[in-house]
């Protein structure tokens, strides 16, 4: 073929980028470096432009005819070159067209045709645009090339792409020909090698299913046996480790080939640069940099962490928008603002720092520093568990306790002041709002609008620039939440009057009907203003919104006046005002009918939360609609000061310090720049989870592992069913046209997303919670909507869903009342009320404090708690011991005990709601037990059934606990009292009374009895005066003998004895006289029933009083007294063995004694069952 042909170049020949494109410049490269690289042509960029609406010539075809024969019949793959293709940052890879085992001239031209087609596809245009390659300046030649009959094929990366290690290379490899890998299809071998030597490092065996075979377009089977052998023998990857050095080193940069291998011979089909590695190299980073840095912070008490909702309108934010939006959730920013506005008190820990973090590039609330937002060392911490199961979790107080009661009391205190304070402010904050607010905020941009920002020096436009930060974010910004405060009081409140007084219906659908607004939030009247205003009026209006709109790179609609249109279009005919109406009237209803149906106590509680509610319901969209038209002005500042540094949108990548210090020195710090710009692209790629906990941040940027199935436990924002198909959409602005009635699938939302609601007929975001956005605007249309992690991921455009709002799930998959059971309200156990709640949470603290004062009963020594609590039931149980016996006192306490609690558990508890669940719930399990095991429609109905069993015990523990002090007290009494082994010795025998006297006493030691009693021993008693007969010893031996008629050995050793001795016995009167006992024994006559004082004296003094028992009518006292005075240090009352085992209880028949442990048991349990079934108790 000739040089001077303007259309058609051989591959040797292909040096010009502009006619040839990139690969068939890398692979005239490849050429002339001596890599195999099979024969062929390139069609050029000049025949693209020459030829007429994307057809051949004659002339070209004529041509190409004449080249095709050159291959002599052999098969044929054509492959689109742009010369934006595989240059620069952008390999393009995937992007266009590649046609294989074409062989007839007439499927190569039309190839080629093809080829040229693919330039203008949508994915292109969209690749390009992203990459910010003009597609006016891309052209297309295209590479035809004699195909290799390969054996095995695949592609050699001369890096690890995976890990961006410059010392490994990896070569992925299948059987037949390359496009079966990279189509995806098939799990192909991994073969990781080391650039430095020929070592392979790791060989992974894929699965490789298919192949296809040269001269086939079909995939085939592989035999199972060779699915299971290498495709490469260590020769073949020894040659390719060798071709990859050699093109890597030609090229100068790492090199992902392609390439294939026919009789043992390897042929390198094309190959391009890995543009890829810098961000792999910054993704590692990144990764490595958050990991140290959260477990820096989790080391010092931080987390967990938890996406916050305001991810929703910044799902990705910039720095300098991060560095403003962290700095207003501070303490001492707008956000702290409104909170001491409300009476809180923000701990130092915020004053300063946001309690968000910037995780992955996305929005994060740490736990531990948005308690401080209440208060320092605020005593509550989040519930993981709730925080995991449940997005809005983040978006309440915290409720775990774990500080001291003192501080638990102070933190009601304060959470008590600012309830008071949003009620003082409910009253009129709503009119001040529209009267004060919204004309401050007009007034103030319209004159920030009209300051010419261009006739500013640097200096006067930065001092602009903080103080429009300082009132957009500190003043505006603490004001424009505050009534949305209010309403998200208000619902809480009016929840709570639904779910105690409507229980029986679904409270859900009821708050539904009731939460509409009267007028149009400001959101919803853009919608509708689309249809009625000029695009010119509606931007006047709303042009100061966008896509993600507290993201200062975003350009405002008024920028893009082009899109209104489009705006227009995907809200179709929707008559959204008339759907308010609608709804509007339908709240009018439900109030009537709730009217009718409740007391007048409780509908007056209902009407006035639902009056409050209605009233600021709009203000969660109207107060962002309105900051917002402030906060937009700090876009054109940015932009401003981002044109003087020749930065023009790049602005956003500098802090807002950072961008101040620019512009004040001149000095721009581009490295950086680049360096965040190249972050904010790979963070995107780095998954984060929903909630981050300590122990999984070594597991962060790792992939979600889900086992999904055909069914999916959602979180429910909007009540309600529906099924459609799925429409995946992630940005409003490239939404495809989708059919009415859809559910529309998508991360999150904000206005911009509103008019395609008009269309769906239910809504699944990925992030958000009840009063997100899309959660508002969706129950203000009637929308069921959802929120499920990745459901963009999860779902594919087209897939069959059933949403079911009113139980959290979502059905893949046509769906019937098999596999999805749409259970009405009255089918389905109702929630746990207010009351029920509040009940388990004072049963919990009874618990708590009977816990507490049981352990020191126990703890204790008897006579600070126990003993004075056994006198209390004596005195309140001996007389019904006397009345009815023992045994009839045990049963009396059993009956009580059988029904306080079921009385209690009426009285305290939800009664008739848990009883209804009991109900429902047993009918659930049975429904369940008839569907096939395992199935979906089995596991949700007992989904909905397990929870009542644990609500009914608890209910049932509640009076439990409050009674749980006296119940234990008894028990412990009843073995202590009543049981025969603590009863009283019966009189007619005789008792022995024995004291542990001091051996240093000299005085007489007494007892004084009544009568009947008679001492049989003498009353007073004397201790032997040891110590004097002691002291007239040592005397004697401290005087020496006269030994001297004796040998002065017998001196010595006689003299020794008497000191040992005198040693001995000056100790023993050093350490005093051991005390000694003293006895007495009574006669005690068989009439002698009841209590007896005894009286114990030494000398004349009354040491103190004791009292014998004697028979049962009487409580049984102490046997054993410890330091009853310095003189008297014990004593022990010894009543005689009963001559025969005494019975408490016999059955008559029996002759079994059941003791007072079987009495008991046999009246609480029937008592309690019975008291159950009379008072319909669960």
């Amino acid at each position: 073929m000739s040089d001077s042909n303007p259309y058609l170049l051989s591959l040797k020949d292909a040096h010009d980028a502009t006619l040839v494109g990139g690969k068939a410049i890398n692979l005239a490269k490849l050429l002339k470096a001596g890599l195999p690289v099979p024969n062929g042509f390139v069609v050029t960029t000049k025949a693209f432009k020459d030829s007429t609406n994307g057809k051949l010539s004659e002339l070209l075809g004529r041509e190409l005819r004449l080249a095709i024969q050159e291959f002599k019949g052999a098969r044929v793959a054509v492959r689109s070159s742009a010369t934006a293709e595989d240059l620069g940052d952008a390999s393009m890879a995937g992007q266009y067209e590649s046609y294989l085992n074409l062989q007839t001239e007439a499927q190569i031209l039309e190839a080629i045709e093809r080829c040229w087609a693919s330039l203008r596809s949508a994915r292109t245009e969209a690749y390009l645009c992203e990459n910010g390659i003009d597609i006016n300046e891309v052209a297309m030649a295209v590479v035809v090339q004699q195909q290799v009959s390969a054996d095995s094929a695949g592609v050699l990366f001369t890096v690890n792409p995976q890990t961006g290690a410059r010392d490994q290379m990896l070569i992925e490899a299948c059987w037949g020909l390359g496009e079966t890998l990279v189509s995806g299809e098939i799990h192909p071998d991994k073969i990781w090698l080391s650039s430095a030597t020929t070592e392979v490092l790791d060989y992974q065996i894929g699965s490789k299913e298919f192949k296809l075979k040269p001269g086939s377009t079909e995939l085939e089977a592989v035999d199972p046996e060779r699915r299971q052998k290498a495709c490469l023998t260590f020769s073949q990857i020894d040659r390719l480790r060798e071709l990859g050095e050699q093109a890597e080193q030609y090229f100068g940069k790492p090199q992902d080939i392609e390439w294939a291998i026919e009789a043992d011979t390897v042929y390198v089909v094309q190959t391009r640069a890995i543009t890829t590695l810098a961000e792999t190299d910054c993704s590692h980073r990144l990764l490595a940099e958050c990991k140290e840095h959260l477990t820096q912070r989790a080391a010092h008490g931080a987390g967990p962490w938890v996406r916050h909702n305001l991810g929703e309108t910044l799902p990705h934010p910039t720095p300098l928008t991060w560095s403003l939006i962290a700095a207003y959730m501070s303490g001492s920013g707008g956000f702290g603002k409104m909170y001491t506005e409300l009476g809180f008190k923000p701990g130092p820990a915020v004053h300063e720092r946001s309690f968000l973090e910037r995780i992955a590039g996305e929005i994060y609330m740490d736990c531990s520093l948005m308690t401080e937002m209440f208060g320092e060392a605020y005593p509550y911490a989040y519930d993981t568990n709730l925080l995991r199961d449940n997005p809005d979790a983040a978006q309440s107080p915290p409720s775990v306790p774990q500080g001291s009661i003192k501080a638990l009391g102070d933190a009601a205190k304060i959470a008590q002041g600012a309830s008071e304070r949003i009620e003082e402010l409910a009253k009129d904050l709503d009119s001040e709002f529209d009267l004060n607010f919204v004309p401050a905020v007009q007034n103030w941009v319209q004159e920030q609008s009209s300051i010419d920002l261009s006739s500013l020096s640097d200096a006067d436009l930065i001092k602009l620039w903080k103080q429009q930060c300082t009132q957009v974010l500190d003043n505006f910004a603490a004001t424009a939440f505050l009534p949305s405060m209010v309403e998200a009081v208000a619902m809480d409140k009016l929840r709570q009057a639904v779910e105690a007084h409507v229980w029986q219906h679904d409270s859900e659908t009821v708050l539904a009907r009731l939460c509409v607004s009267p007028t149009p939030d400001c959101t919803l009247a853009g919608t509708i203003d689309l249809q009625k205003l000029s695009p010119e009026a509606w931007l006047q209006r709303y042009g100061h919104r966008t896509t993600a709109e507290f993201e200062l790179a975003n350009p405002r609609w008024s920028e893009q006046a082009d899109k209104v249109e489009r705006l227009k279009e995907q809200l179709g005919t929707a008559d959204l005002e008339s759907t308010h109406q609608q709804r509007r009237s339908d709240a009018e209803s439900c109030l009537i009918e709730l009217k009718q149906t409740l007391s007048t106590k409780a509908f007056a509680e209902i009407e006035a939360a639902c009056e409050l509610v209605q009233r600021y319901l709009r203000f969660r969209e109207d107060g962002k609609f309105h900051l917002i038209k402030a906060y937009s002005q700090l876009r054109y500042t940015a932009l401003e000061m981002g044109e003087r540094l020749g930065l023009q949108d790049r602005v956003f990548f500098l802090t807002s310090e950072e961008l101040c210090n620019a512009l004040a020195t001149s000095f721009v710090p581009e490295d950086r720049i680049r360096t965040r710009s190249l972050e904010y692209q790979v963070e995107t790629r780095i998954q984060t989870a929903h909630l981050i906990e300590p122990q999984d941040i070594a597991r962060l940027g790792e992939a979600i592992i889900r086992q999904d199935g055909d069914s999916f436990k959602a979180h429910s924002v909007s009540s309600g069913t529906c099924q459609g198909e799925a429409r995946i959409v992630r940005d409003p602005t490239h939404a495809p046209d989708f059919e009415p009635g859809s559910i529309l699938v998508c991360p999150s939302t904000d206005p911009s997303w509103t008019p395609l609601f008009a269309k769906a007929s239910g809504l699944i975001l990925e992030r958000g919670g009840t009063l997100s956005h899309g959660a508002v605007v969706a129950r203000e249309m009637g929308l069921p909507a959802v929120v499920l992690e990745s459901a963009t991921e999860r779902f594919t455009d087209g897939d069959i869903l059933s949403i079911d709002a009113n139980s959290g799930a979502i059905y893949r998959g046509t769906v019937d009342t098999e596999t999805a059971p749409h259970l009405d309200a009255t089918q389905r156990p109702p929630s746990a009320s207010r009351k029920e709640r509040q009940a388990n949470h004072w049963g919990l603290f009874a618990a708590l404090v009977w816990g507490v004062l049981l352990g020191a009963t126990f703890l204790l020594p008897p006579h600070i708690l126990k003993d004075p609590a056994f006198r209390l039931l004596d005195t309140i149980l001996w007389p019904l011991i006397r009345a009815v016996g023992m045994a009839g006192t045990v049963a009396v306490v059993a009956a009580v005990f059988g029904l306080l609690p079921v009385v209690g558990q009426r009285l305290l508890t939800d009664n008739a709601r848990l009883f209804a669940a009991k109900q429902r719930a047993g009918r659930l399990r049975k429904a369940a037990a008839k569907q096939a095991a395992g199935s979906e429609a089995r596991k949700a109905m007992e989904a909905m059934a397990a929870p009542v069993t644990m609500r009914i015990l608890k209910a049932s523990m509640v009076p439990l606990a409050l009674i749980l002090g006296p119940m234990i007290l008894i028990f412990m009494w009843f073995p202590a009292r009543v049981d025969p082994a603590s009863w009283n010795a019966e009189p007619g025998r005789m008792v022995s009374i024995v004291a542990e006297v001091d051996g240093e006493c000299t005085d007489s030691v007494s007892l004084t009895v009544p009568a009947p009693l008679h001492l049989s021993s003498e009353p007073a008693q004397n201790l032997p005066n040891i110590r004097q007969e002691l002291e007239e010893l040592r005397a004697e031996w401290t005087a020496s003998s006269d030994l001297s008629s004796y040998p002065w050995e017998i001196q010595s050793a006689a003299d020794q004895t008497r000191l040992t001795m005198l040693a001995s016995l000056n100790a023993y009167l050093k350490a005093g006289i051991p005390a000694q006992k003293l006895s007495w024994l009574l006669d005690v006559p068989e009439t002698a029933q009841g209590s007896f004082p005894v009286v114990l004296r030494v000398g004349e003094t009354v040491i103190g009083e004791f009292n014998l028992v004697f028979g049962q009518s009487s409580p049984p006292e102490p046997s054993s007294f410890t330091e009853f005075s310095s003189e008297i240090q014990s004593l022990q009352i010894n009543y005689p063995r009963a001559l025969q085992k005494a019975q408490f209880f016999t059955v008559p028949g029996l002759n079994k004694d059941i003791g007072w442990l079987g009495v008991y048991l046999a009246l609480y349990l029937p008592v309690m069952f019975l008291s159950k079934t009379l008072l319909r108790v669960p």
